[in-house]
């Protein structure tokens, strides 16, 4: 008969706890604050409860921070996972092993620099004056473009970075996973003419369907903390084209009015929000799997 063990609960206890307060501690001090009406300007504060709940939806900056945390959410899971696919799918039918582990290596380095790092370097290189992307631009249309400070082109310009970042890093967990893929159902549809887009469409996809979802989940959360690069490269700006509603409720908090409360609101409804997608989208994946 097996003696039961407490080395597992002795070992697991504690961190688990930690990561409760960790966890729990600061949530409830935001839901406290967020009841509040405290200011920075202001050493005293009483509860006004739901108020700046309230006062969030007539506010029409804060449905625009809404709006562009949607895009920004979608544009660049979607263009990560497309870029991430296609280069897994070409370096996979095009490159030896050998050169699918050199490019695996520099295909990681983007995803190893610091996110504030990168956020210059790319801003550099946007500079209508001097920036490298401008170059060709003045070739063929004789002006720059000042890809930041146009509304039309500012998240745009900032969503290439992030999937410049996290495309060519998923582009290697894809590639090897590809890799691990049986080769018989490959040389079947091969042997039937199937054409390479074909094969992957309705062969290589669906096996890896399973890890594709799990790196989307990644992707979303990844996206959710994009402050530094946003606020590195544009601010928020032009005007609130590229401010999302980490950005509007840091303005709010710290820069413009110092409401710490109301921007503790925002923090709040971020967090149900994410909360309630998250759980909706697992449960909606679990059952068509």
């Amino acid at each position: 008969m097996k003696r039961k063990t407490t080395l597992p609960a002795v070992f697991l206890i504690p961190p688990l706890i930690i990561l409760a307060i960790l966890a729990f501690v600061p949530t409830i001090a935001a839901v406290n604050i967020a009841l509040q009406n405290r200011e920075l300007s202001f050493p005293n504060s009483s509860y006004i409860w739901f108020a700046n709940f309230i006062d969030l939806f007539g506010d029409r900056r804060f449905i625009n921070a809404i709006w562009i945390s949607l895009i920004w959410e979608v544009v660049t899971v979607t263009a990560t996972m497309v870029v991430a696919v296609l280069l897994a799918i070409f370096l996979f039918e095009s490159a030896s092993p050998r050169m699918r582990s050199l490019v695996s290596i520099l295909f990681i380095i983007p995803v190893m620099l610091p996110r504030v790092s990168a956020a210059f370097v790319w801003k550099f290189m946007f500079n209508p004056l001097f920036g490298l992307i401008n170059y060709p631009v003045k070739l063929l249309t004789g002006a720059p473009i000042d890809f930041l400070s146009l509304p039309a082109t500012a998240l745009a310009s900032v969503a290439v970075v992030d999937v410049w970042q996290w495309g060519l890093f998923f582009s290697v967990i894809v590639l090897k996973l590809l890799e691990t893929l049986p080769p018989q159902p490959f040389e079947a549809a091969r042997l039937d003419n199937a054409k390479t887009w074909e094969v992957h469409f309705y062969i290589g996809i669906p096996m890896l369907a399973a890890p594709l979802i799990s790196l989307v989940f990644v992707k979303m959360v990844e996206s959710l903390r994009a402050f530094d690069l946003i606020y590195v490269m544009t601010r928020g700006g032009p005007g609130i084209a590229t401010e999302t509603l980490d950005m509007y409720a840091f303005s709010q908090g710290f820069v413009e009015a110092g409401k710490i409360s109301y921007a503790s609101s925002m923090a709040v409804l971020m967090m149900l929000a994410t909360i309630i997608t998250f759980t909706v989208l697992w449960k909606w994946v679990r059952k068509w799997q």
